[in-house]
Order: C-alpha cells, then structure tokens, then sequence
C-alpha cells in the first residue's frame, strides 16, 4: 500500500514511527510547505518530495493520505482528497473552521471515503477501562479543565476548537451526545471560557479554558458518581480511579498512534468507513459542540447542538 504525508513535522512523527513497523506499507511521497523537513522524511523511505499537496495527489496517486498540518496550513486538502476518492487520516481538529469541516463532511459522505481523525485518547488503554468500568451506567456530573497557553493568546474560544477539542471528543466519548451548550467568557481578551454542556443522556458537564498564564498547566478531565470518580489527565494517557475503600493509578501503556494507524489502514483495506473509532463524520460532531460554544459566546444565549447541526 503507497502512503503520502501532507506535513513532515512532529505532528507526522508518532504515525512514521507506526509505519516504520510495518512492511506492508511504503511512504511514496511527501510534500512539506519546509522542503529540509520533506527531504529528510523522504530520505527514510526513498519517498517522492513535492511541494504542493496538488502535485502529490495527482502524480502520485497514493492509496491512502496522511495529513500532519496544523488547520490553518490545510488548504482545501481534504476536499481535494474527497474528490479524488483517497482515503485519509487527518490530525485533530481537522479543519480551520466549522464551515470548513461540514463541506469536506458531505464531501467524505458523497464518495463514501474511509477516514479518520486522530483523536489519541480514544485509543488509549485507560479510555477502554474506564468505559468497562463505566458500563451502562450514566455519568451523572463530567468536568474538564484545558488551563494553559494556546497557539492563539488570549483567544480560549480558539483554543477550544484546536487544543482542548480532544477534551470535548472524551466527554463525548464517556457521556453521549451533547444537546445544549453554554458559553460564557472572561478577560477583556476573551482568555476565559467557560463551558456548560446539557447532555442527552442526562449528563451535566462543565468545561473551563484559559489562555492565561500559570506556573502549572492543568489539563484533565473527571467524571463523577457516587462514591466514584475518574480523572483523566492530557491526551486521556493517565487516568485516577477513587472509590469509597481504594484508590487506583493507571498510565496508558499502549501506542495510540500504532493502534490508530492499523485501524485505519484496515479499514482502507476493507474499504469500511465505519472500522474506524472516529471517521470524519463522527469527529464533525464534535466540532459542532465547539462551533455551539462559539455562537454561544458571541451571542450570549444557550445554543442547541441540533440548532448547528441544521445550518450543514
């Protein structure tokens, strides 16, 4: 199976050292907006280097895409994916904006892509033991906190799209589908924001960002019952069991970006976009929970996720 990596950076780097461990598959071709970068991937695997993901996709037709970018540097690169019929695994949030992800959506939906959005904690060991634990039970109160600088300052409602979106993804994850979002922000820059999320199952959830400055960065996520509670600590790679006798300390002890990698070129394999934990369509749910807080916040009112999921 030939490969090609929109993006040579550290984002790429979890998911060459996955590949590095297969012999099924061969990264043909690299393209990099740092050319250094692209060559010195490419060198590794005696990988075409393009400088434009156009050229990449057309010459090189690659039976699946990696996209390692940051979303501003995306372009239309999932849409022209889309419309060539490659399947492909994108870095989270996996696009700039709300508008952006609903058209590559109905995009994958036309062509029926295999994709993926990768999310790590999904995929990480303590997630699954914690969702046995968890059972059929309802989360009665979920709480997260995203408590450090952002690549945008000052802005924590931009922040929520890009770093703490994978916070969102877990409650989701863990307490079902979001049904009403609350926002409301703090500091004359917006570095505040405060989530309160209405959930479907009856879960209530609060979220807390900020792009303010503390000697200790705290990212986390806890769900709580009676005389339980599990906290996650950033990329849900740690997790915290406390009950009434005992308390429990887990660390993830497998590779999220292995697993994810062989779960998506399965799916690529079997031509099954359903094989994948978060395809596109299910990671635009997630985004749709952001883009809620984002309307929320700017026009300070409740907003419905159903509300959202109709402008599409």
């Amino acid at each position: 199976m030939n490969l090609a990596f929109f993006g040579a950076g550290p984002l790429a780097e979890p998911y060459l050292d996955a590949l590095r461990r297969r012999k099924d598959v061969q990264v043909a071709a690299v393209c990099d907006l740092d050319r250094r970068a692209a060559e010195q991937v490419a060198a590794g695997w005696n990988a075409q280097v393009y400088l434009s993901y156009q050229a990449m996709l057309q010459e090189g037709q690659p039976d699946a895409l990696w996209i390692c970018v940051p979303p501003a540097l995306q372009g239309d690169v999932l849409l022209k994916a889309a419309e060539q019929r490659v399947p492909f695994f994108v870095v989270p949030p996996g696009a700039a904006d709300f508008e952006r992800a609903s058209q590559c959506a109905r995009a994958v939906a036309e062509a029926r892509l295999v994709t993926a959005v990768g999310w790590p904690g999904r995929d990480a060991d303590v997630v699954r033991e914690a969702r046995e634990y968890l059972g059929a039970n309802v989360v009665p109160l979920a709480l997260g906190w995203w408590l450090a600088p952002g690549e945008t300052a000052g802005a924590a409602v931009a922040q929520l799209w890009t770093d703490a979106s994978g916070l969102v993804d877990g409650l989701r994850f863990f307490c079902g589908e979001v049904a009403r979002v609350r926002a409301l922000t703090a500091g004359a820059s917006g570095g505040g924001l405060v989530l309160q999320l209405e959930f479907s199952s009856g879960t209530v959830g609060m979220l807390t960002c900020a792009t303010f400055a503390r000697q200790e960065p705290r990212v986390e996520l806890e769900l709580l019952g009676e005389g339980w509670s599990l906290r996650f600590g950033k990329d849900l790679a740690t997790l915290r069991l406390d009950e009434h006798d005992k308390t429990t300390i887990l660390r993830c002890m497998n590779h999220p970006a292995v697993q994810q990698t062989a779960v998506f070129l399965e799916a690529v394999a079997k031509r099954d976009p359903a094989a994948v934990a978060v395809p596109y369509a299910e990671a635009l749910r997630t985004l749709a929970v952001c883009h809620a807080a984002a309307v929320s916040a700017r026009d300070s009112r409740a907003v419905g996720l159903e509300e959202v999921l109709g402008e599409r």
